[in-house]
């Protein structure tokens, strides 16, 4: 299966001021600073490397509603083997449109991992990705549904 990782949610690594900002920030509930705090463990960006700091404060953005820690989450579980859950959250974020996780569950319901296998889903998600000009979308229905 090809997964994408939306990296992109920092513009730039935080540094020790600046992270304990945003930490401060993602303790008082602030949903993007935990998406961001969850961004910066999981890339190592001003801070070291901590897969389980990164899904703890993906799960607090997630549980907001932020889509991009929705998918953020899912993909790291995913990566973990956790693909069930991990499809939970991609779906999750995949219903508020956002166009990386449309594509995955379209690719993981064509494929079966961590969804059964179910052609008219995957199609379904994978056409919403496409619509919004998804180019991995757009190939993989080109090459897997002619």
């Amino acid at each position: 299966m090809r997964f994408l990782l939306l990296i992109a949610v920092l513009v730039a690594a935080p540094s020790g001021a600046d992270t304990d900002t945003l930490r401060a920030a993602a303790l008082s509930g602030d949903a993007y600073a935990q998406l961001n705090l969850g961004a910066a463990y999981d890339n190592g960006l001003g801070v070291t490397p901590d897969p389980a700091l990164a899904l703890y404060w993906y799960r607090a953005a997630a549980g907001q509603g932020v889509a991009e820690a929705q998918f953020n989450l899912g993909h790291l579980l995913v990566s973990f083997g956790e693909t069930a859950e991990g499809a939970r959250w991609l779906s999750e974020a995949a219903q508020q449109g956002l166009a990386d996780a449309q594509y995955l569950v379209g690719v993981m319901y064509a494929e079966g991992t961590g969804l059964p296998v179910d052609t008219v889903k995957a199609l379904a998600w994978l056409r919403r990705a496409a619509a919004q000009e998804h180019a991995e979308a757009q190939a993989y229905l080109e090459a897997s549904f002619p």
